[in-house]
């Protein structure tokens, strides 16, 4: 009787020997594929994306080569029409510097300037820029022809106004202009105002 009972125990041991096997090595497969096969596949994965897209831009080089040459040239454009800009807008107002030339083409254009007065300086984006408000008489070719060697000048400016009145040919015809100047590229601190008094 205790034989049978014996014979019985030893089966369920071997039976739960069997199931702890099963079961390690059920937890080391598990252990396997995450540490070695998932990360290998993963790194597969990664590979044949990398070399997918390495496939696509050779495809695609001439046209990313094109763009590339093109957008060099367009970049060369563009210093090299802000290096022209940089020699016309000056680090400060310079009213003074400006009022000499304004001066002298006035005269060559025989047009009488009665004021030149600085007036409010405006910052802008990456640049300060100077209103000037100027009165003057002349022949209504001298204005045009003043206003046409103004725009020429190494100095950038623009008209803002311009009003003419009402004259005779031979007294000349009164006229109030507003001229903005430019200076002080790239927020460079703006000319002191000591300079701006001048009228």
């Amino acid at each position: 009787m205790s034989s049978s009972v014996l014979d019985q125990e030893t089966l369920q041991f071997g039976r739960l020997l069997h199931f702890a096997g099963l079961a390690v090595v059920l937890i080391c497969g598990a252990v396997a594929y995450n540490w070695c096969y998932a990360p290998v596949a993963m790194r597969i994965v990664e590979t044949e994306m990398k070399i997918d897209d390495l496939i696509v831009s050779r495809q695609n080089a001439e046209a990313i080569r094109h763009e590339h040459a093109r957008l060099s040239s367009h970049l060369q454009d563009i210093e090299a029409r802000y290096a022209a800009l940089e020699q016309r807008v000056p680090l400060n107002a310079e009213a003074g510097s400006f009022l000499k030339q304004v001066s002298e083409i006035a005269r060559k254009e025989s047009l009488i300037i009665s004021n030149f007065q600085p007036a409010q300086s405006i910052s802008g984006d990456g640049f300060t820029s100077l209103e000037v408000m100027l009165d003057g008489k002349g022949t209504f070719a001298s204005i045009c022809s003043f206003f046409a060697r103004l725009s020429s000048i190494q100095r950038l400016s623009k008209v803002k106004d311009l009003s003419v009145g009402i004259g005779s040919q031979s007294e000349g015809y009164p006229m109030k202009a507003t001229i903005v100047i430019y200076y002080g590229l790239e927020d460079d601190d703006p000319a002191p105002t000591g300079e701006m008094s001048r009228g």
